[in-house]
């Protein structure tokens, strides 16, 4: 449904930082101005995820950044402007996505449409609930297609209640995959409400001990959201021969992986815009809902961003901005 635009202002409200490693503050910047390739869309909410804290931290995959530097890749909102070489939307359009260093913490972000993942909103969510979807839902959703999931499968997620495992052990369970969820005792509920058939206490007993004791021909598939290189070839000794292992956080040597019978994959987090219109397929038939955590408004962004790296988030944080 579109929208009425107000007048663009000159300026904006945004969450942004002077160099890395510092907190970021809120502050007045002018807003920006599109080309032919891009939109300009009016934020109404905005995504916090582990990258966002990684970005204000400064990790080698940025290389084009200027200072100050918004912060924030996914938001939720209306297009207010449109590229002369625009095609895809047009002023009024309520699209969700994940926008590369764009900078979505604030009032507007510009979106250059060769390195963003946007799409139609999904039609049955607000803002709020699309922002919490494009990176970790993308993530997902790759992660489940690598493991190749068939009906029947056991399928272990490792750190199943944070963003990208709450859509996964979904997105798994709608394939008819047997889900083993690791969650703490507090969380038990949260992921069996998810789809979780077994659900493990990693903090009081072994993981890969236990998944080896229920299953002892080894399980299907994993996938692993939260192990390092040192981890993650342990986490593998779950898996029978031919099993599939996909990991967000790229820790998986996949040719050594490979000696042992296993087809490992590095998952690109960053997705793509046929990506978002197939999990708005999955949120519009009903078959993924989202879980949001907390909400922030805009000024409290850097409270949003130590609550993700205290950890143990329970589906979504989300800045609310309109």
């Amino acid at each position: 449904m579109e929208e009425t635009i107000p007048q663009i202002p000159d300026t904006m409200r945004a969450f942004a930082i002077d160099r890395f490693g510092e907190p970021g503050t809120l502050r007045t910047l002018p807003t920006p101005e599109i080309g032919a390739d891009e939109i300009l869309v009016r934020v109404h909410a905005a995504g916090v995820n582990p990258l966002d804290a990684k970005s204000r931290d400064g990790f080698k995959a940025i290389d084009e950044v200027h200072f100050p530097f918004i912060l924030g890749q996914d938001a939720a909102g209306v297009v207010v402007r449109v590229g002369v070489n625009v095609t895809q939307f047009g002023v009024g359009s309520a699209v969700y996505g994940a926008f590369w260093l764009a900078g979505s913490f604030a009032e507007y972000v510009r979106v250059p449409m060769r390195r963003a993942a946007v799409a139609q909103k999904p039609a049955t969510l607000d803002f709020t609930k699309a922002a919490a979807l494009p990176t970790p839902a993308l993530a997902a959703l790759t992660a489940t297609r690598a493991v190749t999931l068939r009906d029947g499968d056991t399928l272990l997620i490792v750190g199943a209640t944070g963003g990208v495992g709450s859509y996964a052990v979904q997105m798994a369970a709608q394939c008819g995959a047997r889900v083993i969820a690791t969650a703490r005792p507090d969380a038990e509920a949260y992921v069996r409400k998810l789809g979780a058939a077994e659900v493990i206490d990693y903090t009081r007993r072994d993981l890969v001990a236990t998944v080896q004791a229920a299953h002892p021909q080894g399980i299907d598939a994993v996938i692993d959201v939260i192990s390092d290189r040192t981890a993650l070839p342990h986490i593998a000794e779950t898996l029978r021969a031919g099993g599939r292992l996909a990991t967000t956080i790229h820790s998986a040597d996949e040719a050594v992986l490979a000696t042992r019978g296993i087809c490992a994959t590095n998952v690109d987090v960053l997705g793509t815009t046929g990506g978002l219109d197939d999990v708005a397929r999955f949120i519009d038939a009903g078959g993924v809902t989202v879980p949001l955590e907390r909400t922030f408004p805009l000024n409290a962004a850097g409270d949003a961003l130590a609550a993700m790296q205290a950890g143990h988030i329970r589906g979504k944080l989300v800045l609310t901005v309109v």
